[in-house]
């Protein structure tokens, strides 16, 4: 019996992947143009990133609403399938597994649905999907692919450079003071925030312009990333490749790296990190997770 995968839109998994492997995704919402819209198949993205430099403050954003999660579930239930898996986002950055699970009551009597938490958000949940695409081809069961899963939690770690604070004081996940502004712009300060497992995204300091901000980001990444693992890496920019190339380089100049995925950036994540940001996400190889 084949199982459906469903995530969220927000992991960053490509469209084009998803369709060729038949994941579901349960998309947010996002303010743009005047009207509430689908993150993914209601909006342009490089339009909505393009016209990020430009926003006073960037737009609000809300939950899928469980009539969304039902008509997913129904699509599901008409395409064959009695089991699946949803490897959901932490709920410190959104409770999106709520509305999900009241569709859900509606559905359970002829669907099974695992409700797996990841404890991660953006690139840091993409692994996820990632391996269990891979262990499902391999003919795991559900269980024994969460199990499997458990096992990369403590594994996975995601950096990222943001263009400034002036930026960020713009996504609204730092309050704006005159004294913050004045300082960062003089020392040219560069945000850093990184993926913590359970706790959504948190500010990582500053370096003194990018070279400053790839120091301690290089520093960041010796320090929590296992030198006897070999890497996948995942990047993902709003309009900065030099930026993400950057990052790429310097993981691979700390850690083995086997593969490279360049993944766009999706809105609602781009919401939250800025124009002119870059992350990276550097997770296990299978091989090594076994």
């Amino acid at each position: 019996m084949k199982v459906k995968l469903i995530t969220d839109s927000t992991s960053q998994i490509p469209v084009e992947f998803a369709q060729a492997n038949n994941i579901a995704l349960i998309e947010p919402l996002i303010q743009f143009e005047g009207d509430y819209r689908k993150e993914i198949s209601e909006v342009d993205r490089e339009v909505f990133v393009s016209k990020m430099r430009n926003f006073d403050s960037f737009p609000l954003t809300t939950l899928a609403s469980p009539q969304d999660a039902l008509d997913l579930f129904e699509q599901i239930i008409k395409e064959g399938y009695k089991e699946a898996i949803y490897l959901f986002l932490t709920p410190e950055l959104s409770n999106q597994i709520a509305p999900v699970k009241i569709a859900y009551k509606k559905v359970k009597d002829k669907l099974n649905v695992h409700f797996y938490a990841t404890g991660y958000a953006a690139t840091s949940q993409a692994p996820f999907v990632l391996y269990a695409v891979k262990l499902f081809e391999e003919g795991k069961s559900s269980e024994e692919v969460m199990k499997l899963l458990d096992k990369l939690k403590t594994m996975v770690y995601t950096i990222g450079i943001s263009s400034s604070f002036d930026i960020l004081f713009k996504s609204g996940k730092i309050k704006k003071s005159f004294k913050m502004s004045f300082i960062s712009n003089l020392m040219r300060l560069k945000p850093l925030v990184e993926g913590l497992l359970d706790k959504g995204f948190a500010g990582f300091g500053a370096g003194s312009g990018y070279g400053g901000a790839i120091k301690k980001l290089k520093a960041a990444i010796e320090e929590k990333t296992d030198p006897k693992l070999d890497y996948n890496i995942i990047l993902c920019h709003t309009k900065n490749e030099k930026l993400a190339q950057k990052l790429e380089a310097t993981a691979k100049d700390i850690r083995k790296v086997h593969t490279v995925d360049v993944w766009s950036i999706s809105p609602c994540v781009a919401n939250t990190l800025g124009y002119g940001a870059a992350m990276v996400t550097l997770y296990p190889t299978l091989d090594s997770l076994k």
